[in-house]
């Protein structure tokens, strides 16, 4: 079996001519002047400091130490000594020579005065005292007497003038009815009580202290978590309320 050789074409990159070069003329800045920058030769003036030597700096250093060696001492800021008083000599208190027992010391007069003075402001004081609470307590005796006395045939009568503000779910609405000493009446009917309550609680801080607040338990629903434990204080149960009414009613 005969062998063919393989023919490998010939590249084609071989073929292609070589792209004409354009020559570039000469930049425009070969024919510019190089500037010529005249900057002035700086010359700075020192200044000329004097500074002694150090045989100068010692001896004027030496004339100062001598001139304070042979200045006058300063004054002494120190007290003159005290001067020394004769002792005075004590003298004997006051005695008395009785018979039998001899003589006896007195005590000192200043301790008797001062007690004998103590004595005579402790016992004014008493005595007065003692006067002042004696008038008022006959002034006091008689109004007393009556505030004491237990008073016959008078009912008390305590006014309730705190109005109680009733709320009361309607279908997906809720009524409040406010009961007072002039009756009662209807509000308003809101479909968001939460919403109600902290608005009127925002416009009067003191709308839950004004009036008694009663709340169906049954509306409970219509209220978020935080409203729940918010205002638990004024949900009341229904059979709570009917206990209560039956009672005030029965005969």
């Amino acid at each position: 079996m005969e062998i063919r050789p393989i023919q490998i074409p010939r590249s084609v990159i071989k073929n292609i001519p070589p792209p004409p070069i354009r020559s570039s003329t000469a930049p425009v800045v070969r024919g510019l002047e190089v500037p010529v920058i005249d900057v002035p030769t700086p010359v700075l003036n020192y200044p000329t400091i004097d500074l002694p030597t150090t045989e100068q700096f010692q001896g004027e250093m030496d004339q100062v130490q001598s001139q304070e060696n042979n200045s006058p001492d300063p004054p002494s800021r120190s007290l003159p000594a005290p001067e020394v008083t004769a002792p005075i000599p004590e003298l004997p208190g006051p005695s008395v020579t009785l018979p039998v027992v001899g003589s006896v010391d007195l005590p000192p007069v200043a301790p008797l005065i001062t007690a004998g003075a103590t004595a005579v402001v402790t016992t004014t004081v008493v005595l007065a005292s003692n006067i002042v609470l004696g008038q008022v307590k006959q002034a006091l005796d008689g109004p007393l007497k009556k505030m004491l006395e237990p008073k016959k045939n008078k009912k008390v009568k305590l006014k309730q003038k705190k109005p109680v503000l009733h709320y009361v779910r309607d279908g997906d609405t809720v009524n409040i009815f406010e009961y007072s000493i002039k009756g009662t009446k209807l509000i308003a009917t809101i479909d968001k009580p939460e919403q109600y309550i902290r608005d009127q609680v925002e416009m009067s801080s003191v709308y839950e202290y004004d009036n008694k607040l009663i709340i169906n338990d049954d509306i409970e629903d219509m209220f978020t978590k935080e409203g729940q434990k918010r205002f638990k204080k004024h949900f009341t149960p229904a059979k709570s309320i009917v206990k209560k009414l039956s009672a005030k009613f029965a005969f």
